[in-house]
Order: C-alpha cells, then structure tokens, then sequence
C-alpha cells in the first residue's frame, strides 16, 4: 500500500494525454480523495559495466510526499530527492542495486528496448532503497516524471494516475465510483483487487494456522483430561471421605470443574503473556529472517490481534473445562464405603 496507490485508474487505448487531466477532473469531485498523482511506467533494461537485468521503470514527480516518505524511509545510501537534481539520476532498489554490483554515484545505462532505434540514456545512481519487500527492491528503477517522459518518449503523457484516499478501506467503494464517472475505455482498480491473490493465500494460510493452533489445543485439553483422571485415582481415599461427610455429588463435581478451569485459566494467561512478548520481540529485532524471494518479506512480521488473542484463550479454558467432565463424572459416583477401603 507504500509502494502502490490505493486506487490506480490506466487507459484502455494505451497512454492518458495531457497528464491525465480527465482523470483529474473525474476524481477531484468525489469524497475521501486525498491526492492524485501521475506517474510513468515502463520496461528496460539496465546495465553497469558488463552486468545488466531487466526492470521496472517508474517515473515518479519528486515532490510527490508518497514516494519520498516511502523511499526515503528505505533509503541506504543517498537520497530519494536526488532524481529531482539537475544531473539525470536513478532511485535503485536495493536487490537489483547488488545484482548489479553498484553504489551511490556509479553509473547507470538504462535502455528501452521499444522503438527504432530503441532509446538509451546515463544516469548517475542518486540512492539506493529497502522496502522490506523482494519484488520491489529487484525490479523498481525511480525517475524523475520529466527523464521518464524524456527516455520512454511518452511526449507529455502518463501511464497511469495514481489516487491517495483519506481511508484506505473505502478504495473499493472510490474505485467503483469513478470507474462509473470515466465511463467505457478505462480500468480503475484499488488496492484490494490488484493484490487478491495475495490476500486469497494469506486467508488460506490463516485457516491452516489456525486449525493446527486449535489441533494444539485439542491435544492439551486430553492432557488435562488425562491428569485429572490420574487424580481421581491417586485422590479415591479422600474422595470417598467427603462423600462420607456429606459432601454431594454435584459439590465433587464442582471441585473437578473448578481445578480445570484454573489449569486452563493459568495456562492461557500465560501461553499469551509469552506469545505477546514473542511478537514484541520479533517485530523489534527481526530475529526470524525468512527467504524474500520466496516469501515477499526478509523478517517475518507479527500483529497479535485483540481478537484472536482472546479467542485462542477462551477457547483453551472452555476445552480445559470440557476435559474434565469424564473425570468429575468419575469421581461423582464413587461408592463411598470402597473409596474409603482404598489403599
């Protein structure tokens, strides 16, 4: 949501004219719209000494306060501003800076293959960025709107208008009306939809993991089933005495109900203070390093939801409570002249 736009409106029939003023003029009317920002995509490729590697070409207006908190926020070497100086110069991700084996203030050929002849150009490397995310920081290539229009030819023109909303979630509901505003010959997408299958494998991902969570806790609330039911055995003598005394079956009951819930209760509050302070730590030190290239991120982020939290413990105490239905039963009908004979 950084690196892209909440909602990205592109032209059927190829490039938008004049900077994209109709889309400027659709979308400034409707409500929640924060900004709206042109921006020039494209392919190249680009090479430093005897390496070279395709990537993404995005030309970005450097007083654009979205791509320099973004990048500048990244940044490892340089500065996001320096594609607005008057040297030409390029804003690398840092994956695809080390393919290339380059730093701030080498050189760069970027060379887009379209076109007879096709076009090229030098720039200097103004900064090198982070975003945390592998695709991004392999392929993205930063200009300045006015050398992207220079190299890609694109005469005044955009690739597409990106739109900054006040709410991210309503960028289905803005996407949807200004794509009824623009009317036919244009796509208006957000956020949402160009990342569905993304979210659609963290959702399956989700289910799994909490299946296997709620597995974990089945197999607990047996253990505590299992212990209570050794203590019935290990308790028959006195069992058998409190029954003699008086006590009825419903108070033996009670006592077992009452001892699994303070061991699913202790359990719980632990097991979250535990997880909680894990999270904490993992998102302050990134001390799980994860593959990017295969999993999108270099650390793995953790949120531990107000939701879930307490769902995964409340249902760790109830099936606790459950465990010890057998065993009270148990216990409840004892014969108490036996139990008392009971060495």
């Amino acid at each position: 949501v950084g690196m892209n736009a909440h909602v990205s409106v592109y032209s059927l029939g190829g490039a938008i004219p004049d900077g994209g003023a109709q889309v400027r003029a659709a979308a400034s009317g409707i409500e929640g719209v924060k900004r709206i920002v042109p921006i020039i995509l494209g392919q190249g490729m680009v090479a430093a000494g005897s390496k070279n590697s395709g990537a993404a070409i995005r030309g970005v207006a450097e007083d654009d306060p979205d791509y320099s908190q973004i990048i500048q926020n990244g940044i490892i070497e340089g500065s996001a501003a320096s594609i607005g100086e008057a040297e030409p110069s390029v804003v690398l991700g840092r994956e695809l800076a080390r393919e290339l084996g380059v730093k701030t203030g080498d050189t760069l050929r970027v060379t887009i293959p379209v076109g007879d002849p096709p076009r090229s150009r030098v720039f200097r490397i103004g900064g090198i960025f982070g975003s945390g995310m592998y695709d991004f920081d392999s392929t993205f290539a930063f200009l300045s709107l006015k050398n992207a229009d220079d190299l890609l030819g694109m005469k005044g023109a955009v690739t597409a208008v990106d739109i900054r909303l006040d709410d991210i979630e309503k960028a289905p509901e803005v996407a949807d009306r200004l794509d009824r505003a623009l009317g036919r010959g244009w796509w208006v997408g957000d956020w949402k939809r160009m990342n569905r299958n993304i979210f659609s494998a963290l959702s399956l991902q989700k289910a799994v993991l909490s299946l296997i969570l709620c597995l974990i806790i089945v197999v607990a609330a047996f253990n505590v089933a299992a212990t209570l039911i050794m203590i019935v055995i290990e308790k028959t003598r006195e069992i058998g005495i409190l029954k003699a005394m008086g006590t009825s079956d419903a108070a033996i009951r009670r006592i077992f109900a009452l001892q699994g819930i303070m061991i699913g209760a202790v359990g719980a509050t632990g097991g979250v203070a535990i997880g909680v302070f894990a999270c904490f730590l993992q998102n302050r030190y990134q001390i799980v390093k994860i593959p990017s290239d295969v999993y999108l991120f270099d650390s793995l982020p953790m949120e531990p939801g107000i939701l879930s939290t307490a769902l995964f413990a409340l249902t760790a105490v109830a099936l606790c409570w459950l465990a010890t239905i057998y065993p009270a039963w148990q216990a409840s009908r004892m014969n108490p002249v036996r139990a008392i004979r009971t060495e």
